[in-house]
């Protein structure tokens, strides 16, 4: 058998991006949905993995997860290779779906010394097919979400502008740390995504100014607004981007996939 990759090991000009909060209700699946099609607007090759139990992020793609059709659970358990779980919901997008059977993946692989790289294993035998990669991190700090972080070079952090999300910012940034310091000393943040601005809201302009006053130019220029237009277009199994191309929620991600890819 051949040893795991090392984590973070991709071929040279591969993003792998996990997209992270332990907070769930953040804009997570939102984000990882709306940045992969703004990026493959821009021509890019764009993987979109599921890694969450619920598989948001599967149904706002158009794919019902529970009709037993194979999901990232089989690949990760090895049961699968990950050819035979590709989606391709639109031209420049595949997808790994979620499925619920996620949920006994901690369970199941609690003594094996490889778990923490069993995506990372998954991820190395497609990489070459791909531009960016960009994963869906369940909304906890487990075996799952460490899966993620060890696969990726980097991470998105969608935050919610309110308080009380930004004080479990904490949480999150100590568990990208403690998988520097274990599994992968070279992954980074790529930034933090301001999410569900509310308009004219003081509280969230505060948030806003004092997320850019600690984190910086971690701080992405884009911020998103709330609005009706991103459930409407989920509830329809499509992105913004092709819902209501022209809204403010559209343009909002296509400036954040310039800002990710200048940031590269």
């Amino acid at each position: 058998m051949n040893p795991p990759p090392a984590p973070g090991a991709v071929r040279p000009g591969l993003r792998v991006i996990a997209v992270a909060n332990q907070k769930g209700g953040v804009g997570k699946s939102t984000t990882t949905q709306n940045l992969g099609f703004a990026l493959a607007e821009r021509g890019q090759r764009v993987l979109l993995v599921d890694l969450d139990p619920q598989a948001a992020l599967t149904v706002m793609c158009g794919i019902a997860p529970e009709d037993g059709s194979p999901s990232v659970a089989e690949c990760l358990n090895e049961a699968l290779p990950v050819a035979g779980a590709l989606r391709r919901p639109r031209a420049q997008v595949w997808l790994l779906p979620g499925s619920g059977r996620l949920g006994d993946f901690e369970t199941a692989h609690a003594t094996d010394p490889a778990a923490n790289r069993r995506l990372a294993t998954v991820l190395a035998k497609v990489d070459q097919d791909f531009d960016q990669v960009l994963i869906d991190a369940p909304p906890s700090l487990g075996l799952l979400t460490v899966n993620a972080l060890v696969a990726s070079g980097e991470v998105l952090v969608p935050l919610q502008l309110d308080f009380l999300a930004l004080n479990g910012m904490k949480a999150l940034l100590q568990a990208v740390d403690r998988v520097r310091q274990t599994d992968h000393p070279g992954l980074r943040v790529c930034g933090i995504l301001g999410t569900m601005h509310r308009g004219r809201a003081l509280h969230s302009e505060e948030v806003l100014s004092r997320v850019r006053e600690r984190f910086g130019s971690l701080v992405f220029d884009a911020v998103v607004r709330q609005s009706v237009r991103f459930p409407e277009a989920s509830a329809g199994g499509v992105s913004i981007l092709e819902y209501e191309p022209r809204s403010p929620g559209a343009q909002v991600y296509r400036q954040l996939a310039g800002e990710v890819l200048r940031r590269g």
